[in-house]
């Protein structure tokens, strides 16, 4: 008999069915499971939930993992935490040789 680990990877407000569908045969058990999830959520503040579910030939499944991430950052506290950074100020152009001329003139 067959087995494969569904993995849904959920964003914020995504339920299991709506979050993105990965498939993988090397992932049987939860060390494995909790290693790729801490990988998958490593750096990326948008990943809400990550969970890992058996499913074989027949159909059935259960879930054997299933990993919040610590780093979650919701949407709107990233749009104003985006906000918060110092705009660059522009430098300005130096003067042309003419236009430092023209200036002692006038």
């Amino acid at each position: 008999m067959a087995e494969v680990t569904e993995i849904y990877i959920c964003r914020e407000g995504q339920s299991l069915k709506q979050g993105k569908v990965e498939y993988s045969h090397s992932i049987e058990v939860r060390e494995d499971a909790e290693d790729d999830a801490k990988r998958r959520c490593r750096g990326v503040s948008a990943i809400q939930k990550v969970a890992y579910y058996r499913v074989n030939d027949q159909g059935d499944f259960r879930i054997f993992y299933s990993f919040t991430n610590p780093d979650f950052i919701a949407k709107a506290d990233r749009e104003e935490e985006a906000k918060k950074k110092p705009k660059r100020r522009k430098r300005k152009k130096p003067k042309t040789l003419w236009q430092k001329i023209m200036g002692v003139l006038q």
